[in-house]
């Protein structure tokens, strides 16, 4: 009897040795995947090389905000080494250029989830200052034990039982390092029990230097900005607007104390949580000679004060969010420079626009590139939309957009093809024309206030009346033949559609790309051949700024360039465009309501929007403006 019972036990004891061992198995292995996903990269993200030219300006704050993320030691050594140099200068909020020199690449983001930053670091990339905050703050014994502490576990039930409830936990560092990466924070035995698998596993396989990296890398520090920070690295960026090395002891200390509830310890919320906890951890720290004992590195009131406005007021800009969104984009027609400053501009006209655009639902689609470029999938083009969450290729193939007065260049253009010359005079009384769906008067913006004008000044105003008067003039059949090889989503017959040369026809960007590409490359292609004097011809009509809708909004050295250019709008400023070719590269940039457009009327305008990112983004990217050459 005793025999079989023995047997029994065997048998019960292997099949649970078994079943252990198999379940160990399964769990490492799922572990093995999960740390695969965390492996440091010394990869660099594809860059184009940024080159900043001689005799331009950037803005300082640009300029600041994109060197946090680059991999510059930091930012006050850049600015003394350049000063030193000689390579530009610094006039208050401007940095004028002085010598031709290139810009530190950006480091590389590695969070895969949703606008997130992460720059991940070796472990002698971590300032010590940090990881033994760390260790005296959460893991004292962390040099000590394999991945579970018996004596942490004990001491932690001594005190539950004492004060009859949870008060203290016995999680080593490990632990807390799988929990916060690999597990949920769900109170179950299942979940503990693996918590300490993957705890010793990880302790067996990796250097404690190691697990420290690991931790310090992938935790989660908080929100700045609208953006998830995950590492020491991108908090110490977002809550001290400085590079980690650059810390010293007790802002380090501050950092590690965030850890305990970046939420509930955050500045937003007040600097009392956050300022108890960080005395109390650096005393503690003091007394582990861990950091310094010099008392005068403790921040007083108004430093704690100081540093909460600072962060609150750098919380409200958007610069987190630029370098998300570019460190996102693949594409390397544009350097990383221009691709941070091209962000910022439409951040800031958007913040600029705010109090007009009440809550309708903004888009902002943008594409630059090549000249030679034809389409949205030319290998040298960059774009940009708004809507992250939303898929770009469809937002720029897919949907389409009312044009405006984008294209009255090319209509203009058709009309000098069909006999009639820039320096006609066209009277510009009212016109009405009878349609089948009754009578029609075009309206201008602005009335004009002489009985004639020129041709080539009805274009650069942009004037709507004189256009109509030209077209009928022609036969709008004859005309709709001409541009029916130009607009490929041109309703017909024209005669009974004349709004279409308006703006009212819709278009997708790429549409609007491949229009536009096609008709700059043919008029060059005259030029060249010289068909056509360049003074004479729409490409220099429509780069002189003063002559043109943007006059009164044109700032140096843009303004003084010549830049072919055309806004457009339509639909009460629910639709604005620019359009722009600086003889090198072409831009096209939609400012836009996107959903519920029956409910606003925004009264702006392509000039206002879209061509102020534009100006802004050209005007402060550190690179001489290219002007209208054809002969390139």
């Amino acid at each position: 009897m005793i025999t079989n019972l023995l047997k029994i036990a065997v048998i019960v004891c292997l099949i649970g040795i078994m079943a252990v061992s198999g379940y160990v198995y399964v769990v490492v292995q799922e572990l093995k995947l999960k740390l695969s996903e965390t492996q440091i990269t010394n990869k660099a993200a594809v860059q184009a090389i940024t080159k900043i030219e001689n005799d331009t300006n950037i803005s300082k704050s640009t300029l600041d905000n994109y060197l946090l993320f680059s991999s510059s030691k930091s930012v006050r050594l850049f600015y003394e080494e350049n000063i030193e140099t000689e390579n530009f200068l610094v006039e208050k909020s401007n940095i004028k250029i002085l010598k031709d020199f290139e810009l530190p690449k950006l480091q590389l983001n590695t969070c895969s989830r949703y606008k997130c930053i992460q720059l991940r670091k070796t472990f002698g990339e971590i300032p010590s200052s940090i990881w033994k905050g760390l260790l005296g703050t959460e893991d004292f014994r962390f040099l000590e034990h394999r991945g579970v502490d018996p004596f942490a576990i004990a001491r932690a039930i001594i005190v539950d039982i004492m004060a009859m409830k949870f008060v203290q936990g016995g999680s080593t560092l490990t632990q807390q390092l799988v929990k916060n990466l690999f597990l949920t924070n769900e109170r179950k035995l299942s979940r503990k029990i693996k918590e300490m698998v993957y705890a010793i596993y990880i302790e067996n396989i990796l250097e404690k230097e190691e697990i420290i990296t690991l931790y310090l890398n992938e935790v989660f520090w908080g929100t700045h900005q609208g953006v998830y920070l995950k590492g020491f690295y991108s908090a110490s960026l977002a809550y001290f607007n400085k590079k980690p090395i650059e810390l010293d002891d007790f802002e380090a200390t501050i950092l590690v104390s965030l850890l305990k509830g970046p939420n509930y310890y955050h500045p937003r919320k007040g600097v009392e949580r956050i300022k108890q906890r960080a005395l109390a951890v650096f005393n503690r720290l003091s007394q582990l000679k861990l950091v310094t004992t010099d008392n005068e590195v403790i921040w007083d009131d108004d430093k704690w004060k100081t540093w909460q406005e600072s962060f609150l007021l750098r919380n409200k800009q958007s610069h987190f969010n630029s370098y998300y969104v570019l460190s996102k984009n693949t594409e390397t027609y544009l350097d990383a420079f221009d691709k941070f400053v091209l962000i910022q501009s439409v951040d800031e006209v958007k913040k600029y626009l705010k109090p007009r655009l009440k809550d309708a639902d903004i888009g902002i689609k943008i594409i630059v590139a090549d000249k030679n470029c034809k389409s949205f999938d030319c290998e040298n083009l960059f774009s940009y939309y708004s809507k992250l969450e939303r898929d770009k290729r469809v937002a720029m193939l897919d949907e389409f957009h009312q044009v405006g007065s984008l294209l009255k260049p090319i209509v203009y253009e058709s009309f000098v093809e069909l006999g009639r010359k820039y320096s006609d005079s066209i009277i510009t009384k009212p016109i009405t024309l009878n349609l089948k769906s009754g009578k029609w008067t075009p309206k201008d913006y602005s009335k004009v206030k002489v009985d004639s004008i020129l041709l080539k000044e009805a274009l650069q105003k942009s004037k709507n009346i004189p256009l109509i008067r030209v077209a009928s003039e022609i036969g709008f059949d004859i005309l709709e033949e001409n541009l029916d090889q130009k607009f490929p989503r041109l309703l017909k017959p024209l005669a009974e559609y004349p709004a279409q040369l308006l703006g009212s026809m819709e278009l997708s960007l790429s549409e609007v790309l491949t229009i536009y590409s096609k008709f700059i490359e043919n008029k060059c292609n005259d030029l060249k051949q010289k068909k056509l004097i360049f003074e004479e011809s729409v490409l220099f009509y429509m780069s002189v700024a003063s002559e043109t809708t943007i006059a009164n909004l044109a700032k140096p050295p843009l303004k003084n360039a010549y830049v072919f250019g055309k806004t457009g709008t339509t639909n009460n400023g629910l639709d604005n465009w620019y359009f722009a070719f600086d003889g090198k590269s072409v831009y096209l940039v939609w400012f836009g309501v996107e959903s519920k457009r029956d409910e606003y009327d925004l009264k702006l305008s392509g000039a206002v929007s879209s061509y102020l990112i534009f100006q802004k983004f050209l005007n402060s990217r550190g690179k001489q403006i290219s002007e209208v050459v054809c002969t390139i």
